[in-house]
């Protein structure tokens, strides 16, 4: 019996969904029968074909579209006309401008590839609803746009659909990793039920954990597009594949190599996204609900040198490894970055790092920038010792400088990830974490500044009061798939008050600016890594 895998779009096309494709790896490796289909990358090689997107203008056009748009449309579709895409070629990454233009001009194809469709929106990893009030995060909704022909219709009836049907699987299991593939997985639930009625169909992957986490039903609409709705543990999918329990050596959770259409994907190297461990390393953030997660499982050493291997002999002009995992141990970093350099392998590497005492050591930083790292994503968080200390992050904003400072001295580039709004925070411990930013910012390459969305389940909001907030607030009036809640802490609203100093105060700092450069990187990491 063949398991078929897919990951529903639109995740970023620069490199493939890696919870569909994993799933269907980790089958393979314990006997099984199974395939990955990457129906993002396909989904986005079908509607951004030359002759489809002159077709969508040339109807655009019929129906009046504005003279300015045309002139905006018209520059989008020349760039994509081209023999190789812009975001494909290395040079593109090293001239700010040119890269920003290469993603409005793809963010513009996606847009008129939206326009037969008013009620929605499309970009890079994004499906809107035209309508505010309409959230996806709602069951009602995502029902109803099951049940309609939207955006995904064409190349689910015209290439995805046929190429399951000449699998011949026994049966279909669509991998969702983030709500804005919802739309689509559930429209594919439909039909592959009305297409191919005796193949079983299996909702799963990492949204669906969460959703299980915070105690969302499944017997009920929209799921009912499926036959069942498993979160996709390794039981779960051994039972899926008929498969005897067996104990193999866990290498990391990986990609199929040789089932995946490495040109289709908008990098300049193949990006080869993995995972060296299970679970959460750290689990103590109160703001964050990996806690739920299991033990931090770190891959077998011995596994990850062959893979890493097995990766370098399949690209041997070079690849990019993006690492998954929540955080990644010191320890893991200094085995990763040993084999790549001891044995010259020809590959790259970024990833999530908490601010550990590792990194600010200059002969540790140096080793993982001989070993291939690229890029690391920092979970620097605050400048505030206070609001570090209430969200569990076990680290001051002094080693957070110092770290910074030793691994760019090294060569890596540093991406920081900062979070405004949480409870009792005040414009004092905002304006700490702008001090910092401002004296570290030589050594920052990339900011990702964010809101704190409460994610339900997390420490945070199952203990409420030991935090400050008095009031947690659903984000909408039915919104109940949502993983996350906003919240007051009395009379006040921290997001409302982030939100208003992060624009007048924070976005204004000159070294801020300088940072962000005026780029536009809806990749985010994905493509920061390659950046020069």
């Amino acid at each position: 019996m063949t398991i078929v895998f897919v990951t529903p779009p639109p995740v970023k096309p620069s490199e493939p969904g890696i919870s569909a494709a994993a799933a269907a790896e980790w089958l393979r490796r314990q006997g099984g029968s199974a395939r990955a289909i990457d129906a993002s990358a396909g989904w986005h090689r079908f509607v951004l074909d030359r002759d489809r997107l002159r077709r969508s203008f040339e109807l655009a056009c019929a129906a009046g579209l504005p003279a300015s748009d045309r002139l905006t449309l018209g520059a989008a579709l020349r760039a994509h006309a081209a023999p190789v895409h812009a975001l494909r070629r290395a040079e593109t990454y090293q001239d700010r401008a040119v890269y920003t233009t290469a993603v409005n001009h793809l963010e513009q194809a996606l847009g008129l590839v939206a326009r037969p469709f008013p009620g929605l929106r499309l970009g890079v990893a994004m499906v809107a609803l035209a309508d505010p009030p309409r959230r996806l995060e709602s069951s009602a909704v995502l029902d109803e746009l099951g049940r309609v022909v939207g955006p995904f219709d064409a190349y689910y009836v015209e290439r995805l659909l046929p190429e399951i049907e000449r699998i011949g699987p026994s049966a279909v299991g669509v991998s969702l990793t983030f709500q804005q593939q919802a739309p689509a997985a559930l429209r594919l639930g439909r039909l592959l039920g009305e297409r191919l009625p005796t193949v079983k169909r299996v909702l799963g992957g990492p949204l669906v954990a969460c959703w299980q986490a915070v105690g969302v039903r499944f017997d009920r609409a929209p799921f009912d597009a499926f036959d069942c709705v498993l979160a996709g543990s390794d039981d779960e999918l051994r039972a899926l594949g008929g498969m005897a329990d067996a104990a193999r050596p866990e290498g990391p959770r990986s990609v199929g190599l040789d089932e995946l259409g490495w040109d289709d994907y908008l990098a300049p190297l193949p990006v080869v996204p993995a995972a060296l461990g299970r679970g959460c390393a750290w689990r103590r953030c109160t703001f964050c609900p990996d806690h739920l997660h299991p033990k931090h499982a770190a891959c077998a050493p011995a596994e990850l040198g062959a893979w890493l291997r097995t990766v370098a002999a399949k690209f041997p002009a070079g690849a990019m490894l993006h690492l998954t995992d929540s955080t990644l141990p010191p320890a893991h970093l200094a085995e990763l970055s040993t084999i790549i350099a001891a044995e010259g392998l020809p590959l790259r590497w970024h990833g999530f790092v908490r601010v550990e005492p590792e990194l600010a050591q200059p002969e540790f930083a140096r080793l993982l920038g001989r070993g291939g790292c690229a890029l690391l994503q920092i979970g620097v968080e605050s400048g505030s010792a206070r609001l570090l200390e209430l969200m569990g992050k076990g680290a001051a904003p002094e080693l957070a400088r110092r770290v910074l400072e030793t691994t760019a001295a090294a060569g890596i580039r540093n991406q920081i990830y900062l979070l405004f709004g949480l409870p009792t925070e005040s414009d004092a411990d905002r304006e700490l974490t702008l001090e910092l930013v401002e004296a570290a910012s030589g050594s920052i390459h990339a900011i990702n500044p964010a809101l704190l969305n409460l994610p339900r389940s997390s420490p945070m909001h199952r203990h409420a009061d030991r935090f400050g907030i008095t009031d947690i607030v659903p984000f909408g009036p039915s919104t109940d798939l949502s993983l996350y809640d906003d919240f007051r802490c009395k009379a006040s609203h921290p997001r409302r008050e982030a939100r208003r100093w992060l624009a007048h105060r924070f976005f204004k700092s000159a070294a801020v600016k300088a940072i962000q450069g005026g780029l536009r990187v809806p990749f985010k990491a994905n493509h920061l890594c390659f950046m020069t």
